[in-house]
């Protein structure tokens, strides 16, 4: 088996607009998928917003910047995640699109295994 990294990406604004009964009803379809998939589905987590983001960054000369916010800005930000295990690459694509974004879409990852770890 091998794990990928499901990145759930969203249009935030459109997301925190919804209203509370509409958010609730997405709440749950995420929950109903982690429940379908639950042999596969190792860990799923929403982030909180881009607002609450610190990013780190190196400079030229070897040095850190860290700076409030994401670290890039884009109409669609990582929202959360789902760390999965499946059999290839197909099987992560199935699951991928089973997740309920509604705004947004899924980046599926392989995890790279390093010998040793």
């Amino acid at each position: 088996m091998a794990q990928y990294l499901l990145l759930v990406y969203e249009d935030e604004p459109m997301t925190s607009a919804l209203p509370s009964e509409e958010e609730a009803a997405l709440v749950g379809r995420f929950q109903d998928f982690m429940r379908r998939n639950e042999a596969a589905v190792e860990r799923g987590q929403r982030l909180h917003p881009t607002s609450t983001a610190t990013s780190v960054r190196r400079d030229v000369d070897g040095g850190v910047r860290i700076s409030d916010g994401a670290f890039v800005e884009s109409k669609e930000v990582v929202a959360g995640y789902f760390l999965i295990e499946a059999e290839n690459l197909a099987e992560a694509l199935g699951l991928a699109q089973e997740i309920p974004v509604p705004n947004g879409g899924v980046e599926v990852r392989p995890i790279r295994s390093v010998p040793g770890a």
